[in-house]
């Protein structure tokens, strides 16, 4: 099997992230680690007999994404950096462009917007990274007629960022995100859960980056209005929200565990897991209710922003408690339903209550207990007039 027909093939099928059978579709190569959730409906239209470089277009978007592995040893002593092999593929095109360093995923990496001349005139935006395999470099040119690209411009941004290069660490801000909004300063935070103050930190620039990724987000996803995929487009916004928001939420996360871990200790006691999640629950229930004004901004609050006190929905809540709990190592999701208009949680624990089935494969399903975040009820609660499964979408996080 060639490594274009090893990779086509994950690009066709489903990938599955977590669960068994809790599947999105991705691009993926198992060689390198790297995969690139893109935006729904991307088809391969090119790519090399050494399956090395790829390119994909959009059919209802005038997109291209052009994906290609570099050997960047020149020779025994010298490999070529990210910039360097940027600066290489640009200079193949006659673009002109401007490019720059900085630090993701604790690596030097390149950006760059550019233009450039073929059958058109094009613009778009391109990044450079190393990959785990050392002597190679990873770059991704992703670009729109010209005439086209002012209303492109978030999907490209959409689909560059959505770029894992190691799946160990699926969920930290996404490429271009990083380099916009650099983490440099922290914040005090204080977390007023169950009577305590928990006094945590928050990256300056978090609630700014979460928000633009937020607003990122909704714009790529209100062009799959009428779609025949908005289903997926939905899990997609989603997901990309829950890549944004986990790593920057995590310091207050184990806070809020060792806080009421250590209460309990001091009371002789052993936290069970109910008991915590019933904690957080009860926490994002008493959130103040927040809805946008028009409908053409997005009604989720970003989860910086949801934990420092800023107004909410259903939706916001139910992916800080999935982000809260997995990071645990509780498995978690998050349902939505159009027809509902909400959003629930759903978690892996043995307690009772109402509870939702998950097909993991063909012949098992998992039971995962209901949270209903904005009736203040315990888990295991959830109104009778919602209990069609089959209006419920379930949202798969990684990790």
């Amino acid at each position: 099997m060639t490594r274009f027909t090893k990779i086509l093939s994950i690009i066709t099928v489903i990938f599955c992230i977590n669960f068994q059978n809790a599947y999105s579709e991705v691009i993926y190569d198992s060689d390198f680690d790297i995969l690139l959730d893109v935006p729904e409906g991307f088809e391969i239209a090119d790519y090399s007999e050494d399956g090395f470089s790829y390119t994909l277009e959009h059919p209802n978007i005038p997109v291209t994404l052009a994906f290609s592995l570099q050997n960047n040893q020149k020779n025994n002593s010298n490999t070529e950096t990210p910039k360097q092999t940027l600066n290489t593929a640009l200079n193949k095109l006659s673009a002109n462009y401007d490019i720059d360093s900085f630090d993701w995923y604790t690596n030097i990496c390149a950006i760059s917007t550019f233009s450039f001349n073929l059958d058109k005139s094009y613009k778009g935006w391109a990044v450079s990274t190393p990959t785990k395999i050392s002597n190679f470099n990873l770059v991704l040119l992703c670009y729109a007629p010209a005439k086209d690209f002012e209303k492109c411009e978030q999907f490209i941004i959409s689909t560059l960022n959505s770029l894992t290069i190691s799946t160990e660490q699926m969920n930290i801000p996404g490429i271009i995100t990083s380099y916009a909004f650099p983490q440099t300063t922290k914040q005090e935070i204080t977390l007023n859960i169950a009577n305590k103050k928990i006094k945590s930190e928050l990256f300056t620039a978090d609630l700014e980056a979460s928000q633009f990724v937020v607003d990122l987000e909704y714009a790529v996803l209100t062009l799959y209005s009428n779609h025949k995929k908005i289903k997926e487009a939905w899990e997609r916004y989603y997901r990309m929200i829950y890549k944004d928001s986990y790593s920057r939420i995590l310091p207050a996360s184990k806070k809020i565990l060792n806080t009421f871990q250590n209460e309990a200790s001091q009371n002789n006691k052993k936290l069970t897991t109910i008991e915590y999640a019933q904690i957080l629950l009860s926490w994002v229930q008493n959130f103040e209710y927040r809805r946008a004004n028009s409908k053409v901004e997005s009604d989720f609050t970003s989860i910086p922003a949801t934990i420092c006190g800023q107004g909410s929905d259903c939706d916001s809540r139910s992916m800080l408690l999935c982000i809260l709990l997995k990071s645990i190592g509780i498995e978690t999701i998050m349902y939505f339903s159009p027809e509902y208009s909400h959003a629930i949680t759903a978690t892996q624990i043995d307690a009772p209550g109402y509870k939702f089935k998950l097909k993991v494969s063909e012949n098992q399903n998992i039971e995962l207990l209901v949270g209903e975040t904005t009736a203040k009820v315990t888990w295991g609660m959830i109104a009778s007039d919602m209990t069609d499964e089959s209006k419920w979408l379930p949202v798969i996080f990684p990790f």
